[in-house]
């Protein structure tokens, strides 16, 4: 694997491969692009390319400016998108799933699928103010932000813990509320159908306490056309941490099922 810029030189990016299919691969709150390592070793589709990014705040964009919001961080994925020369199956986690929902849209042409992994709604978690303060109040407070770790997942190794812990522990707090304000209220295009008609994988794991059943039903299922829901035993919301073989089989049938759109339309644009 190697780092480098791409069409966005501030977002920087790690690669593989140069097939003629592209994994995007998007992290959620308070995580990087390394959060992705096991899942890509763990493919068995050949020689396809896998592309791990930072999001603005975030990995080694600690120091990026605001906004910290939906729309910026789904421009920044698509200037990556822009510079590569496949079709493309996006992948992302947690508030990372509305994000690549956001791209989708508008590349429509090349994208190949979605894969939503523990998806926050693209409308957002909507919880009240009491309940989303103490995930706002999680930036500078590495053992809070270890706590809230442990309570969502069922299979994180220690080891893992230790070094997720100290990547969301280097996030600027005001980075860390504004993050929470994003995933928490979403995106007004949440309230209706998606506008993304291709094909759909979303991932959930079974003993998740945050994305529960009933939220990925109402807010995410029943918003695209085609779409496939799996979940993966023995684990929470770090299903790709906890399970990253079980992930990677997923992606691995997603990739061996998803083709180019047939719809020679250009992608929309907002």
């Amino acid at each position: 694997m190697r780092a480098e810029g791409g069409a966005d030189r501030r977002t920087r990016l790690q690669h593989t491969g140069r097939d003629g299919r592209t994994l995007v691969f998007v992290h959620g709150f308070l995580d990087d692009k390394h959060v992705w390592d096991d899942v890509i070793r763990e493919l068995k589709t050949q020689g396809v390319r896998t592309v791990q990014l930072d999001l603005a705040g975030l990995g080694e964009r600690t120091d990026a400016d605001g906004p910290f919001v939906l729309d910026r961080f789904a421009a920044d994925v698509a200037a990556v998108m822009d510079a590569l020369d496949t079709p493309v199956v996006l992948v992302g986690q947690s508030m990372a799933a509305p994000i690549v929902e956001l791209v989708a849209a508008t590349h429509s042409a090349r994208t190949l699928g979605l894969a939503l992994v523990t998806p926050v709604p693209l409308a957002g978690t909507r919880l009240p103010d009491e309940a989303v303060e103490p995930f706002r109040a999680l930036g500078g407070d590495p053992q809070a932000q270890r706590a809230v770790r442990q309570q969502l997942s069922s299979a994180l190794a220690e080891a893992d813990l230790d070094r997720l812990t100290a990547v969301g522990a280097r996030v600027r707090p005001e980075v860390v509320r504004a993050l929470a304000d994003c995933w928490n209220t979403g995106h007004p295009d949440g309230r209706r159908p998606s506008r993304y008609q291709g094909p759909v994988l979303v991932i959930q794991g079974a003993d998740d306490g945050f994305i529960t059943e009933g939220l990925v039903t109402e807010g995410v299922l029943r918003r695209f056309g085609s779409i496939e829901s799996a979940t993966v035993d023995g684990a929470g919301h770090w299903v790709h941490v906890e399970r990253p073989a079980a992930v990677a089989a997923l992606l691995d049938v997603l990739l061996a099922t998803a083709h180019p759109t047939d719809n020679p339309a250009q992608d929309a644009r907002p």
